[in-house]
């Protein structure tokens, strides 16, 4: 398809300098017992950019954020960051590279929000909190809007500030490069909006790699510079979010019909029904 990019087997012969400032998925197959997931994917990923995983349910997308971070070992393929092969990195050094934000897990939790921030600093903590470590927190939690709701718990919050609480607790870890999965899932439209443009000032300010999982198209084209969509465990388009959600493309993931409507400068999925 014209104008459509495609990671092929020959980009990875790519030199550490070219690759420096990349997350690199590298062939990766992953499967739950003979049930095959993800297939051969591959796609690459830069600091300070939005890089978003689409498909429908069941495409793979959460099991590929797992596999990159090692909470799932890959059957074959590579997760590379600044040339490393981060699967042969101790679970420690890991975590000092990739924060991961699971989709919300706050809602019952009795600890507290700056208890809830502290735990990130876990990867870099002794037996007890030091003055380094408070610090960062109280300097998370003024970053991100915070700071009022510090004694707050975790249960007693609402949904968008609940979310704000667990990606404090993964940029507690200091890490490159920041996973989440469906970080909108759940919220509000202006919750949804807040989050991604949260997500984007981080990508950009602190040159971070953000991958996200989601599920609204409309999202990805407003916040994501990059998309990779999966479907049948492939990674079947990988590029820009306007060379990616083109109709036939959403068509083969997703299997309905959509059209593109251009509103102003914004690009919409808009579904034929």
């Amino acid at each position: 398809m014209k104008g459509e990019r495609r990671i092929l087997e020959s980009d990875w012969t790519a030199s550490r300098e070219e690759t420096a400032g990349c997350l690199g998925v590298e062939k990766l197959s992953f499967s739950y017992g003979k049930r095959a997931v993800l297939d051969k994917v591959s796609f690459q990923a830069r600091t300070g950019c939005i890089c978003t995983l689409l498909g429908a349910n069941g495409a793979g997308k959460s099991t590929l954020l797992k596999c990159i971070n090692g909470l799932l070992a890959p059957k074959d393929g590579r997760v590379r960051w600044r040339g490393m092969d981060t699967s042969e990195l101790p679970m420690g050094r890991r975590a000092a590279i990739y924060g991961y934000v699971p989709q919300d897990m706050g809602r019952g939790s009795a600890l507290g929000v700056m208890e809830t921030v502290l735990s990130g600093r876990l990867p870099h903590m002794g037996f007890r909190p030091s003055e380094e470590d408070l610090e960062k927190t109280e300097e998370i939690l003024k970053e991100l809007g915070l700071a009022d709701l510090a004694f707050r718990r975790m249960a007693d919050l609402s949904g968008g500030e609940r979310q704000r609480v667990l990606i404090g607790r993964a940029l507690a870890q200091d890490p490159e490069v920041l996973l989440l999965d469906e970080p909108t899932s759940s919220l509000d439209l202006r919750y949804q909006y807040a989050v991604m443009e949260l997500l984007r000032q981080l990508a950009r300010k602190k040159g971070l790699v953000v991958v996200a999982v989601l599920h609204d198209l409309n999202l990805a084209l407003d916040f994501a510079d990059q998309a990779v969509l999966l479907a049948g465990g492939k990674a079947v388009a990988d590029g820009t979010v306007e060379e990616v959600l083109v109709p036939d493309r959403i068509r083969e993931a997703y299997e309905m019909e959509a059209e593109i409507g251009i509103f102003g400068k914004r690009r919409v999925v808009l579904p034929v029904i």
